[in-house]
């Protein structure tokens, strides 16, 4: 065994199941190797794909015999195969032996000369499925589990209210990724107007500390920290409003984490805290004319996007200091134009907001409700300056910024759908070519030259017509990203999947892996290849005990990784509000996770491919007690009260009955 090539036993190893594969890597080091091998497991997530499963279907039944002999159709199929042949002949410069007429089926070279070969055809179909881009590192071990293997959701623990009998907890109200040398964090605000930080990674040295506990609170602030306005609280004093401010915000971008600074950024109603994660104290705040309802990611020293009900404004924490745009009194009011400083030059917003000349530092929107504000630059680095700014929210286009020329719109993408979600891709998307490969009818050749081509590609997600709609833009590559003109080119690049993407709005969408991960209002995750079509994999956050949905596994056989599953249908409860991956902000430093950060609105899920939970309450607590050993303890603790209450006015009355027997004697005497 030890003598045999490493192609050889590869070719040997394809032949094999999973399962088979599996256990092969336990025998030695050599084939420990050997079944990590990427194009071994490439091949196997194309085996078991949807793409895969169709040809199949296909090429069977086109090999399956008509009942009654027709004789047109097989004159018909004779003809079509010799002027296939007659065409490659002449592309090839060469003639073809009976090209004038028609070779008989019982010729020899017939089956050649009409047909390709198997594996041409496998080539071809691969070429076609690849998700992959060129130079594209992919890890297809972890891909192929991500796509067939099971799912396990595991919950953060729940801060708690301190003071509270039944030991109740606070609601979460928002997440972010933070991630340092020490590993992955999870930011969050909570209800009662602090932050808190959970430990979900620890990378450093590869040593793990024995005080750590995954998916444990780590840090958390004082209460009220977050508030709307700033104030220097002195003696322990906090501001009063502050957790009622919490409380009714309803914001989902309400969070962005700055990992090169250790800052985290918090939007309560018109206020931008921004938060030191070393102290989890407040560095600085600036408060807005209108309450915020998106915040774009942070990448130093990329400006902080920061959107309005009514206007866009670029925080740059190098520059600002406490501002507050009106005033200073934390009343509440009604988000008007009014409350914008008038231009000195022209009266007119809407000439403002086409002309080059922009004396004001923000841009105003007369369509209220920005939802999404997403980055992205055409050189790939995140922390360049030409990046473009794209927004989605409650109107019908994405409007683009550039910011050079901030706040000048450059250009708008119509929609007619109410988009939530943004996010994109650094390869490029072309509708046409896309849906010829999703048909397996380009060449692999063609297919390759495809995915080759620079650009970046714009997805969003939302709702249309009460449906769920998942949108994908292919940007031109060049010194800005642009849509192609409305005329002519922009069917090219232009893909609304608002048929199949869900009975319900979409609520969040996420490059995860080689695929697209979507959240519904159904409280369904579905991860959909980066077509914007065809379906993966689906599961409710919702079914216990979990259950999954791989689309092979309806088709195909089971494997080690595969789970069955029951019923899809979706059922009431938690929605998936905001998804993360916790591969999306990693650095050389980090170790790629096919994790997914899921927020519910009120609580936080780590989602894994694996059997079993990666952490759970026995982690971090001694013992979970249900809620009837709380109310057994609490009467206890209340029954133990009374009778110490009771035991005292007795030894009262006894003392007081001595007293009196001794007084007695004492007057006798």
């Amino acid at each position: 065994m030890d003598k045999l090539p490493a192609e050889l036993l590869l070719h040997i190893t394809s032949y094999l199941d999973v399962y088979e594969i599996v256990r092969l890597q336990r025998v030695s080091k050599r084939l420990y190797r050997l079944g990590y091998t990427q194009e071994l497991w490439k091949n196997l997530c194309f085996e078991d794909s949807s793409a895969e499963f169709t040809r199949r279907r296909q090429e069977f039944i086109a090999k399956v015999p008509l009942p009654i002999p027709e004789p047109r159709v097989l004159d018909l199929q004779r003809r079509a195969a010799a002027l296939s042949s007659t065409s490659s002949s002449q592309d090839a410069g060469e003639e073809t032996p009976g090209s004038s007429e028609y070779q008989d089926e019982t010729e020899p070279g017939f089956a050649e000369n009409s047909a390709p070969s198997a594996d041409s055809e496998r080539v071809r179909a691969m070429a076609n499925w690849d998700p992959s881009y060129r130079d594209e590192k992919v890890d297809w071990y972890g891909e192929y589990i991500a796509r067939h293997g099971p799912i396990a959701m595991s919950w953060l623990q729940q801060p708690r209210i301190k003071g509270s009998d039944f030991e109740d907890t606070h609601e979460i109200r928002g997440i972010g990724l933070y991630q340092d040398s020490t590993g992955s964090k999870i930011v969050a605000p909570l209800e009662d107007g602090s932050v808190c930080l959970w430990q979900v990674g620890y990378e450093q040295d590869g040593n793990t500390p024995s005080s750590f506990r995954r998916g444990a609170v780590h840090a958390r602030s004082r209460p009220n920290l977050l508030s709307v306005c700033h104030e220097q609280s002195t003696m322990g004093q906090e501001p009063p409003t502050s957790r009622a401010k919490m409380t009714s915000t309803g914001v989902v971008e309400c969070v962005s984490v700055d990992n090169f600074r250790n800052k985290a950024y918090f939007a309560v109603q018109s206020g931008l805290n921004e938060v030191d994660l070393n102290t989890l104290q407040i560095s600085q705040h600036q408060r807005f004319p209108h309450s915020i309802s998106a915040l774009s990611d942070t990448t130093y020293p990329t400006p902080l996007t920061v959107g309005t009900t009514l206007s866009l404004h670029l925080h740059d924490p190098r520059r600002s200091t406490d501002v507050c745009w009106s005033d200073p009194t934390c009343t509440d009011r009604v988000d008007t134009v009014a409350n914008f400083p008038a231009s000195r030059r022209y009266r007119n917003d809407f000439y403002r907001l086409l002309s080059s000349d922009q004396p004001s530092e923000y841009a105003s929107l007369f369509h209220p409700g920005p939802l999404a504000i997403h980055h992205i630059s055409p050189s790939g680095k995140p922390s360049s300056n030409n990046g473009e700014i794209y927004v989605a929210g409650r109107f019908p286009s994405l409007l683009i910024y550039d910011r050079r020329t901030f706040p000048k719109l450059r250009n708008t993408i119509h929609s007619g759908a109410r988009l939530c979600s943004l996010t994109s891709l650094p390869y490029t998307y072309k509708a046409l070519e896309v849906d010829l490969m999703r048909q397996n009818l380009l060449s692999a050749q063609s297919a390759r030259e495809v995915k080759s081509d620079p650009g970046k590609t714009l997805v969003a997600a939302g709702e249309y017509n009460g449906k769920g709609s998942l949108e994908v833009y292919g940007l031109s590559s060049g010194e800005s990203l642009m849509p192609p003109p409305q005329a002519g080119g922009s069917q090219n690049s232009t893909y609304k999947n608002r048929v199949s993407a869900s009975r319900s709005k979409l609520l969040s969408v996420a490059a995860h892996g080689t695929r697209l991960v979507v959240s519904d209002g159904d409280g369904q995750l579905r991860w959909i290849e980066r077509d914007g079509s065809t379906l993966v994999r689906r599961w409710n956050i919702n079914a216990y005990p979990p259950d999954t949905a791989s689309v092979s596994n309806m088709f195909t056989s089971s494997s080690f990784f595969s789970s069955s599953s029951s019923a899809l249908e979706p059922c009431l409860g938690d929605v998936a509000r905001k998804l993360i991956p916790m591969n999306g902000n990693t650095d050389g430093k980090h170790v790629d996770r096919d994790e997914l950060l899921v927020w519910t609105g009120e609580k936080i899920g780590v989602l894994s491919f694996k059997e079993k939970p990666l952490f759970g309450v026995e982690e971090w607590e001694e013992r979970v007690e249900s809620l009837e050993e709380k109310v057994r303890r609490r009467e206890e603790r209340i029954y133990g009260q009374t009778m110490r209450r009771a035991l005292e006015r007795q030894a009262d009355e006894v003392r007081f009955v001595r007293g009196l027997g001794v007084e007695a004697m004492r007057f006798g005497s």
